[in-house]
């Protein structure tokens, strides 16, 4: 064997031991977990829930009963010169609405708001409790306090039957939130009709009153009768504005009130 045949047969071994290196290098390589394998395994955020037909149509229920509300208190908070509690919890249904919107975003649940004007609904019993309430409102002031009696009644009956029956914990827990809110928007309007302020004993920060311009009277320890919007803080009931209730500040009834 010649020089130049035993040169040719090195150079193939070579290149065959470096062609086995390299594959076995391939096989060895970490995989790229940042391209395909990032498909193939979704974060657990982005995974849709899935609600059964039952708890569509709770949430899709919740979601207008919950704008109900909101409507109809600022309507008559519209009526009445922004009337207390109206004025106070039209916020809070506003947000009692969203919580509901983002569990039926959650849940891939259609949205029977979308495109709805205030005061019009997709399901025809609540669209004549809207306009049977709104035309009892309208009546007298007392009669706009049965009115959100009613209303928050019926929301507590049904955010109640929902908790019980569904199985989700995410929507027991946003749902139990809003309980609690309108167990305390019902002792608000309740006190409202009896004409008994409310604040820092029972921790619900709504009375009845106005907002207007009223000057406060209270004196400055706070014992005084004062004009003081009941929007406080359990325990120290802080007031908000003008309303019917215990102020501490005399002249603009925006200090602390001791039950409002």
């Amino acid at each position: 064997m010649n020089t130049t045949t035993k040169s040719a047969i090195v150079l193939g071994v070579i290149g065959s031991l470096a062609g086995t290196v390299a594959l076995a290098s391939q096989a060895f390589a970490a995989p790229d977990w940042a391209g395909q394998g990032a498909q193939r395994t979704p974060a657990a955020s982005t995974t849709p829930a899935v609600a059964s037909a039952q708890l569509a149509k709770d949430l899709s229920w919740m979601r207008d009963e919950e704008r109900l509300a909101r409507d109809v208190y600022a309507a008559l908070a519209a009526q009445y010169d922004q009337a207390l509690p109206f004025a106070s919890i039209v916020t809070s249904e506003q947000q009692h609405f969203d919580a509901v919107g983002t569990l039926l975003a959650r849940y891939g649940v259609a949205d029977p708001a979308s495109g709805k004007a205030a005061g019009t609904y997709s399901e025809p019993e609540l669209q004549a409790l809207y306009d049977k309430l709104m035309a009892q409102g309208k009546t007298s002031l007392a009669d706009a306090y049965d009115v959100g009696i009613a209303i928050e009644k019926a929301d507590i009956a049904d955010l109640e039957k929902v908790i019980a029956e569904t199985s989700e914990a995410d929507v027991k827990r946003v749902l139990g939130n809003l309980l609690r809110a309108s167990e305390q928007h019902l002792k608000a309007f309740e006190a409202a009709k009896a004409g008994t302020p409310l604040g820092a004993h029972d921790g619900t920060g709504m009375q009845a009153g106005r907002r207007g311009q009223d000057a406060g009277t209270g004196a400055a320890d706070g014992t005084g009768r004062g004009m003081g919007r009941g929007a406080g803080q359990a325990g120290v009931g802080q007031g908000m504005g003008p309303g019917q209730g215990m102020g501490n500040r005399a002249g603009d009834g925006t200090g602390t009130c001791s039950n409002g």
